[in-house]
């Protein structure tokens, strides 16, 4: 993996040891998953991006999706992931994250197997809209959540969840692609 990616990958935290990943996309945004902040305020959390750890300024999800938008308080020296388009099928992925209580940031290579229009998680809690399945060997694992998904060295979405049915897991992960009105969000941060 190329060390410049490395650099734009984010680790978020709280002090009670949840965590997901996430993609620097502008020089003080982040990208991640909206379901980690379903349960925690976004006060307590730090990003840390490019080997500094920062609070979060302000926090926007958009609403009907997992994706959330994270603005750091000041700007960060690596250089942004760029945005791409909707994955073509059977494109190879490479999904990007801190899963598994990793220390430094994990590549899983995989397939981009097509979309869905709205995927669930347990209980209906996290949606997913639009929805892409990726499959990936080594597998997404939890903590992975947030990190970008890329095609072609652009972020085509971000992990989203995994299907892992009765504790195993299927190597298969939903993905949220870009929403419609993600670029007016940015645009308004």
């Amino acid at each position: 993996m190329l060390p410049a990616l490395n650099r734009s990958v984010a680790r978020l935290s709280t002090p009670g040891g949840g965590y997901c990943s996430g993609a620097l996309i502008a020089p003080d945004i982040v990208l991640t998953c909206a379901h980690f902040f379903r349960e925690r305020p976004h006060a307590g959390v730090r990003v840390r991006v490019d080997g500094s750890v920062f609070p979060v300024d302000s926090l926007h999800i958009l609403a009907g999706t997992d994706v959330a938008l994270v603005r750091l308080p000041e700007k960060v020296e690596a250089t942004p992931l760029e945005l791409g388009p909707s994955p073509r099928l059977f494109a190879r992925t490479l999904t990007l994250g801190y899963g598994g209580q990793a220390r430094s940031v994990k590549a899983r290579p995989g397939v981009y197997l097509g979309t869905l229009p709205v995927s669930w998680f347990r209980k209906r809690v996290t949606r997913v809209r639009p929805a892409g399945l990726v499959y990936a060997n080594p597998p997404a694992v939890k903590g992975d959540s947030g990190g970008p998904v890329l095609v072609g060295g652009k972020v085509v979405g971000v992990q989203s969840l995994i299907l892992d049915p009765g504790g195993t897991n299927l190597r298969i992960a939903t993905v949220s692609l870009w929403p419609r009105g993600l670029a007016r969000s940015l645009r308004g941060l």
